[in-house]
């Protein structure tokens, strides 16, 4: 790993661990091994280090969500959608914790979080085409999209706090309530 990954790695695992005004930089420096000066060189300051997090959670999700639909009905690749959704997110806490609690204004900007959405457009056009064929709701895109969300980040934020145990009828259920939630009656 170089520099500016293990910059950017100990940012992530320190925020979500302390909280962004309770990080200095010279915390970061030192669990990095890397000097001060080495930051500077990478970024101008600590927003531009939770930017790039921000950004490549992004990248990251936007094609790990679209991975391996299967070629079927829909309800099955929104199923497929949603697991790995689920799975992205439990596999990668730190991701999620950070998309949770850092990830949000005045942190991240509006307009940050507009510039990222070119990394979902694959997963725009999933539930337009699911809105198109009448197997979700007409309503809006992004409203659509982030009820889906909010059904799995429910069940992994109860996983968080040891509220409940994840087993294969839990995760199933998830993807049946998320489905109920935007599926066209």
């Amino acid at each position: 790993m170089d520099k500016k990954q293990r910059i950017i790695i100990t940012m992530l695992e320190l925020v979500v661990k302390q909280g962004v005004y309770a990080t200095p930089m010279s915390q970061v420096a030192k669990e990095a091994n890397v000097a001060v000066g080495t930051i500077y060189h990478y970024f101008n300051n600590k927003q531009e280090i939770l930017e790039e997090i921000y950004k490549l959670i992004n990248q990251d999700f936007g094609v790990v969500l679209m991975a391996n639909l299967p070629d079927d009905e829909y309800r099955k690749q929104f199923e497929t959608v949603c697991l790995n959704f689920f799975n992205y997110y439990v596999g990668n806490p730190l991701a999620f914790k950070f998309m949770e609690f850092v990830a949000v204004p005045p942190l991240i900007s509006l307009e940050l979080s507009g510039s990222v959405r070119e990394y979902i457009t694959d997963v725009k056009d999933f539930f337009l085409k699911g809105i198109e064929e009448g197997y979700l709701k007409d309503a809006q895109l992004r409203h659509l999209m982030l009820t889906t969300a909010g059904c799995i980040t429910s069940t992994i934020k109860l996983k968080e706090k040891n509220a409940i145990e994840i087993t294969n009828d839990v995760i199933n259920q998830t993807m049946e309530m998320a489905w109920d939630c935007v599926r066209k009656h």
